[in-house]
């Protein structure tokens, strides 16, 4: 029997790319240059080259993972053995505990979902803050197109904080934390970021002419 297709739940898709793109707060990604993916050798107090590594490949096995779009697969770079993963998204008002929440979270698609979505990461730091366990920052940047005529590409960038535990070799995390800028500075961000690639040259060439007179 062929597969109805169902018409696209608009409301649903805008709460889903809500959800899993961090909010609508983003501007436009045809109107602001492609973000700075800097250093990626930056290294916090305390780490070692063999540490950042391995949770540099546990973040691009993230990366690859997002933008796969089977964001349930999410699951292989957690320990699943964990009862209680901590995972802190800046749009949810109460953070979740729970692999049912996880997994609910996840795994909306099909016409709920996004026409597409891609996450990068820079500015890693790694920690070791014990036996088996490291603390990482970074910045994550996100593209995402809903599903509907009309949607337009919008992207955005927060801090996130993630601990991870050392199971049976591997590096999992047991949290990951959105830690968004307040109002004033995501806002000043983001109008620095709206900067034209050539304004530098084009204020040189003016501080070059003679001034008028007043």
């Amino acid at each position: 029997m062929a597969k109805v297709k169902r018409p696209i739940d608009r409301r649903a898709a805008l709460s889903f790319a809500a959800a899993i793109a961090g909010g609508m707060t983003g501007s436009p990604a045809a109107a602001q240059p492609q973000p700075q993916l800097e250093k990626k050798g930056a290294r916090g107090r305390g780490s070692d080259a063999l540490l950042y590594r391995q949770i540099e490949e546990v973040m691009e096995e993230t990366a690859k993972i997002w933008n796969s779009q089977k964001y349930g697969n999410l699951r292989e770079v957690w320990d699943t053995d964990d009862k209680e993963p901590w995972y802190v998204p800046e749009e949810i008002a109460e953070p979740f505990f729970t692999w049912e929440e996880l997994d609910k979270y996840w795994n909306r698609g099909g016409d709920q979902g996004l026409r597409a979505f891609r996450w990068q990461f820079s500015n890693l730091r790694v920690k070791d803050i014990g036996t088996g366990l490291a603390l990482a920052i970074f910045d994550h940047f996100y593209e995402y197109q809903l599903p509907f005529p009309g949607a337009v590409p919008s992207a955005g960038k927060d801090r996130c904080l993630a601990i991870f535990r050392r199971v049976k070799g591997k590096w999992r995390h047991i949290l990951y934390a959105q830690c968004p800028q307040g109002p004033e500075a995501y806002v000043r961000m983001m109008r620095e970021k709206m900067v034209t690639p050539d304004f530098g040259t084009f204020r040189d060439n003016v501080d070059k002419k003679p001034k008028p007179k007043s």
